[in-house]
């Protein structure tokens, strides 16, 4: 019953987490009407380059030279000036991160088993993408400035905001749709996955890899471990670069 109820949780979860996104972007799209009646819209498609704004200099202050750098300096002076005290400690903390995190998840899984895959998931759609973090900061240092000192460039940078909080709700009423109607069958999904895998490699391990060792056992186990992997890498990576494409030709179509 973990599964049904994990998939259950994470799909209102998930919604959840798209309407308090959905009213962010919706609260952005009020405060950036007046500044886009008054000059337009910029081009987002990347071939315009808006580097004359406030938003360009927060970003670089803010990202490019963010605070993560200041604790990366103090650690690298700290290393630097006790070498052999640094040395030790972080050979103890690199040693016990490993030990705490299998313990960690042996117990979760003994605990609730397979769900500890729906609590992965959880925390990545309560924290978000990274980008996302950033555009919501960046947004909310826009909406602190008057509209005098916005421009062309502060409203693009707000409208990429805008598209990748939009896309993180499309993919969270995604995950939230699949998880209600997989919800019934939940416990039967890991059972599933793991026979499909299973005919998977045995289909691969059949017709590939013993015709193929019958020549050359170093091929087989070349094409086996690595040519497979790599071809699916590069259909997914296919795929979302053509995602990427017909989403920037249709961006041009409405400009």
């Amino acid at each position: 019953m973990f599964m049904i109820g994990g998939l259950l949780v994470l799909g209102l979860l998930s919604l959840g987490a798209a309407l308090h996104w959905f009213r962010k972007v919706h609260q952005l799209d009020r405060f950036l009407a007046p500044l886009a009646e008054s000059i337009g819209e910029p081009d987002i498609s990347g071939k315009t380059k808006y580097t004359d704004c406030g938003s360009h200099q927060w970003l670089i202050k803010n990202v490019i030279h963010g605070d993560y750098l200041k604790s990366a300096e103090g650690f690298r002076n700290f290393m630097m000036n006790r070498t052999l005290t640094g040395t030790l400690v972080l050979g103890m903390v690199l040693g016990l991160i490993p030990v705490i995190a299998v313990y960690l998840l042996f117990q979760s899984y003994q605990l609730i088993g397979t769900s500890l895959i729906l609590v992965v998931l959880s925390v990545f759609i309560v924290l978000g993408p990274g980008d996302l973090e950033v555009s919501e900061q960046l947004v909310q240092w826009q909406t602190e400035q008057e509209y005098s000192a916005l421009d062309m460039g502060d409203l693009a940078y707000a409208r990429i905001s805008q598209k990748a909080m939009k896309n993180w709700i499309m993919k969270l009423s995604v995950i939230g749709v699949i998880c209600f109607i997989l919800s019934p069958w939940g416990e039967s999904i890991m059972p599933v996955l793991a026979f499909v895998f299973t005919v998977f490699v045995g289909f691969v391990y059949a017709n590939i890899f013993l015709p193929v060792s019958m020549y050359s056992m170093p091929l087989a186990l070349m094409i086996f471990f690595t040519i497979i992997p790599l071809v699916l890498s590069m259909i997914i990576v296919g795929v979302r670069v053509a995602r990427k494409k017909a989403q920037t030709d249709s961006d041009e179509l409405k400009v």
